[in-house]
């Protein structure tokens, strides 16, 4: 995992603890790529949505605040799956590290009909941008 997509992965941990959420759920791993707004996953969604929209969106998809303890926030099905397959967006992208490209070509796989797409994204449109992005010399 590169720094960001750890970063990533933190802040969906935090979102969902702060949300008094007793799992992480996907809604949490977007609103943790939203925290890393020079990442490549953030600058994909940017160039299709306005990511207060995307934010907005997954916070409205979440679950109603509860009251969990402290300590460390499990995953639920939907998001091990989803971190499950960043590591084959990885493989097929053929690089040999996680970021949060990955994480966020992940999602769109697992929930093509999902929450992002209801703001306008879709993963043919991100894959481009993604690969224009990593295209560019830096």
């Amino acid at each position: 995992f590169t720094t960001r997509a750890k970063n990533v992965i933190t802040a969906a941990h935090n979102a969902a603890h702060e949300a008094g959420h007793d799992h992480v759920q996907p809604e949490h791993l977007v609103l943790g790529l939203l925290t890393e707004p020079d990442a490549i996953a953030a600058k994909a969604m940017a160039q299709q949505t306005a990511l207060d929209g995307v934010r907005e969106a997954m916070i409205a998809a979440l679950p109603p605040r509860g009251d969990v303890g402290d300590g460390l926030v499990p995953y639920d099905d939907d998001a091990k799956k989803v971190l499950e397959l960043t590591f084959r967006e990885a493989l097929r992208l053929g690089h040999n590290y996680i970021g949060t490209e990955h994480i966020l070509l992940a999602l769109l796989d697992d929930q093509p009909d999902g929450h992002l797409a209801s703001v306008g994204l879709n993963k043919a449109t991100i894959e481009a941008s993604i690969t224009e992005q990593l295209q560019k010399p830096t």
